[in-house]
């Protein structure tokens, strides 16, 4: 009798186990269905911007006429539904330099980390945040603009967030869309999208531009874009509201 009871144990453990190994895996479009859906609906986030490899420029009008220089890192944060503030690290002339940037819809500051004084020019001609949550733009238009996704399968990110792993290839377009014309790759793009299980939040984005590689460089231009403080408390520095605070006389 107890023969008959391991061998039944046994054979029920058995068919859970292929139950689990033949459990479909998540779907992609799914996935990122949720992913567009909740991102969209957020107030305010903040949004890291690393890049390796492979240098690139970027034209910006620093007041004195346009002029290129080598993009490192950004942080922004991004209040809806028009407005962002940013601190950027790029190499100008050789050397390090700190950038602030602010931007209301098409209204847009700009002053070099050093200095106190904003400059209302436009800094990135057809620049607008609001593009971020508009539809056919922005998220929706990255997020369902994906080629190909494949789920990969479950990850973690540094900090400990329990994520979904999707890859894909972007064009240019869609790139653009995302990084609110930042980044302009001139052709596809490798893509890797982490998702947060628990919330649907896009946490991590990584994009490989593979036409970068050549002999002086062997490591292609990558972004890794990572997207947090969702729906915090926005500290602005705000060069709008000073400058009209500074035009009202005093009683």
């Amino acid at each position: 009798m107890r023969r008959i009871a391991l061998f039944l144990l046994v054979m029920m453990l058995s068919a859970c186990a292929g139950q689990v190994a033949t459990e479909a895996p998540p779907d992609a479009r799914q996935l990122l269905a949720a992913a567009n859906t909740v991102i969209r609906a957020v107030t305010t986030f903040r949004m890291t911007v690393e890049q390796s490899g492979a240098e690139y420029l970027i034209a910006v009008d620093m007041g004195i006429g346009t002029t290129e220089v080598a993009f490192r890192r950004a942080i922004a944060q991004f209040v809806a539904p028009d407005v962002m503030e940013a601190s950027v690290r790029v190499i100008l002339m050789g050397a390090p330099a700190d950038i602030n940037l602010f931007s209301r819809g098409d209204n847009q500051w700009f002053k070099l980390g050093t200095s106190d004084t904003w400059l209302n020019i436009q800094f990135m001609p057809g620049f607008n945040p609001a593009s971020l949550w508009q539809d056919g733009a922005g998220f929706d238009r990255a997020l369902n603009g994906l080629q190909n996704p494949q789920f990969v399968g479950a990850a973690e990110l540094e900090d400990g967030t329990a994520v979904y792993h999707i890859s894909g290839t972007s064009t240019s377009e869609d790139v653009a869309a995302l990084t609110v014309g930042l980044i302009a790759t001139g052709s596809d793009v490798n893509v890797d999208l982490y998702i947060d299980r628990h919330n649907n939040y896009p946490r991590r984005v990584v994009l490989v531009q593979p036409e970068t590689v050549s002999q002086e460089e062997p490591e292609p231009t990558t972004w890794t874009i990572d997207v947090d403080d969702f729906n915090l408390p926005a500290q602005l520095n705000d060069p709008e509201a000073a400058s009209a605070s500074e035009a009202t006389p005093t009683p």
